[in-house]
């Protein structure tokens, strides 16, 4: 376990470096729902979705990130290097409806 944290750790330095690199956020995928519903960020922030669901469950704005299909227990993570509002949803249920706010 220790070994999979360092290496996303080091991933993450190589990805944005600099003080960006050690902000990080956090989304849970839970009954049908994102939390938080809008997550407030700084702008290189790393936010990760972990998928505690038993259902499949991806967060997807069109055109600018998805993390995929994530299964239960699996994780993606995603850099917000722009300021602005990011509006996402599962693409599998487009009920599901979550918000990025980079300031």
């Amino acid at each position: 376990m220790l070994a999979a944290v360092g290496a996303v750790a080091i991933a993450l330095a190589l990805l944005g470096g600099g003080a960006a690199a050690a902000s990080r956020g956090h989304v849970s995928i839970a009954n049908f729902k994102y939390q938080p519903k809008t997550l407030h960020v700084s702008k290189g922030t790393a936010v990760t979705f972990v998928n505690r669901d038993h259902a499949k469950h991806t967060a997807t704005k069109k055109g600018v990130f998805s993390t995929g299909k994530l299964k239960r227990g699996q994780k993606a993570t995603i850099r917000f290097r722009h300021k602005g509002t990011f509006r996402y949803i599962c693409k599998i249920h487009p009920f599901m409806h979550g918000k990025i706010v980079v300031g």
